[in-house]
């Protein structure tokens, strides 16, 4: 083995080993005196039919097959120590290639010249019955245009952003830029620290000085993007119960099920060539069971369907507090851009302050899923008594107990038009 491959990260291997279908990882439970080892793996966030290694020849092969020494490394890394480098216009971009994303598609593309950026929507990135009417692709453009702000602002430009009304083409918006003065804030500089946090949070509240500085974020530039909060504890736990009622019909539907495992990505060639999607160490688990989930063979989509419950229970029970977007129309592109901006914004905010953020859409996905199969959206008015109308997307926020750690991404020359 050649010494600067295993600095690197590991070489190919011929079969993928998926850990799970999506977000979610290990979880306790109650009521069990004992448990089988499928029961054990499951909790685990690792999945059920696995064999345990049998020598520690073949952990080692597997750990470093795996990148179990090599996390955060690699290609698929690069973009988040190379996002400050330069001040023209193109190095804006590999800010912009740092924000949320749902199911970290990165649905995007840029066109760049001296004065403006285009950005435009991939639709080859979009997440099919998971995301049925695109509201969470365009909200993931929305995240990439306020990273695009912010990054001409620390660069001495002053942005003007114009949004493209919907139905004309894929380019949903332009961002000119004029000379003006430098503006380096702490939203800017947590960009290359924003991580989604989905590990279990801890008791503590957070504190009503924290949230009001949330709110403090909207502004006429996301308008007609709001905050809500749900804080008292009977809106926390109606809210977490209708989160899980929401996963169990996720999980219930097989096209929104295939849809979400379709961007797992468990091998480490597989992240290093894609740069994109959902990995075992954006799950939130603690550093033991992240190793084993790494070193045990693939689950399968049935098992990680349970662990998505599983893990949903835990998140909802734990959040500190929930949040929700509200706009005037969820279908409007132009709104769902503006909302996207507000909670990439709460999402920096979070990240300079040491706080958790998840996103927890199953709700508005289910409302979309409904709709697009031509039935009676039946979390519709549920979601509605809690948020009011018009929720976009919504959140948890909290105090982690496992710090964020980075999701795989396309650097700057692969995201260009």
């Amino acid at each position: 083995m050649n010494p600067s491959q295993s600095l690197a990260g590991p070489r190919s291997s011929s079969q993928p080993a998926p850990v799970d279908a999506r977000p979610h990882g290990a979880t306790t439970g109650s009521g069990e005196s004992t448990l089988s080892r499928r029961s054990l793996l499951r909790r685990l966030g690792i999945g059920a039919s696995v064999a345990f290694v049998a020598t520690d020849a073949a952990i080692a092969y597997r750990a470093y097959d795996q990148g179990v020494l090599a996390e955060e490394r690699g290609p698929a890394f690069d973009a988040w120590t190379a996002w400050r480098a330069g001040s023209d216009t193109l190095s804006m971009v590999g800010a912009a290639v740092l924000a949320a994303s749902a199911h970290n598609t990165q649905p995007w593309r840029f066109a760049v010249l001296d004065d403006r950026i285009d950005l435009y929507a991939d639709l080859s990135r979009a997440t099919g019955a998971n995301d049925s009417l695109n509201r969470e692709f365009d909200v993931s453009l929305g995240c990439a245009l306020e990273n695009l702000v912010l990054a001409a602002g620390a660069r001495g430009r002053l942005p003007e952003v114009e949004l493209v009304p919907d139905g004309r083409g894929d380019r949903v918006a332009s961002m000119h830029l004029r000379q003006g003065a430098v503006v380096n804030g702490p939203l800017y500089q947590a960009i290359g620290s924003r991580h989604s946090n989905r590990s279990e949070y801890r008791s503590d509240p957070v504190p009503s000085g924290n949230l009001a500085a949330m709110a403090d974020l909207v502004d006429d530039s996301v308008a007609p993007a709001r905050l809500v909060w749900l804080t008292d504890s009977r809106d926390r736990r109606r809210f977490a119960d209708l989160l899980v009622e929401a996963t169990r019909a996720h999980v219930a539907d097989d096209e929104q099920s295939k849809a979400s495992f379709a961007w797992w990505r468990s091998d480490w060639d597989d992240i290093q060539r894609h740069k994109d999607g959902l990995t075992i160490d954006g799950v939130g688990l603690r550093p033991l069971v992240r190793t084993l989930g790494k070193l045990l063979p693939a689950t399968s989509r049935d098992s990680a369907d349970h662990t998505f419950i599983d893990r949903t229970v835990l998140q909802g029970r734990s959040a500190a507090a929930f949040g929700a977007i509200v706009v005037d129309d969820p279908a409007a592109r132009e709104e769902r851009l503006a909302g996207g901006r507000l909670a990439q914004r709460l999402h920096l905010w979070c990240a300079a302050h040491q706080l958790g953020f998840q996103y927890m859409n199953q709700i508005t996905e289910r409302i979309d899923r409904d709709h697009q199969l031509g039935r009676g959206a039946r979390f519709e008015a549920p979601l509605a008594d809690l948020v009011g109308d018009g929720a976009l997307v919504a959140f948890r926020v909290g105090i982690p107990t496992v710090a964020g750690m980075r999701s795989p991404r396309r650097p700057t020359a692969e995201v260009l038009r």
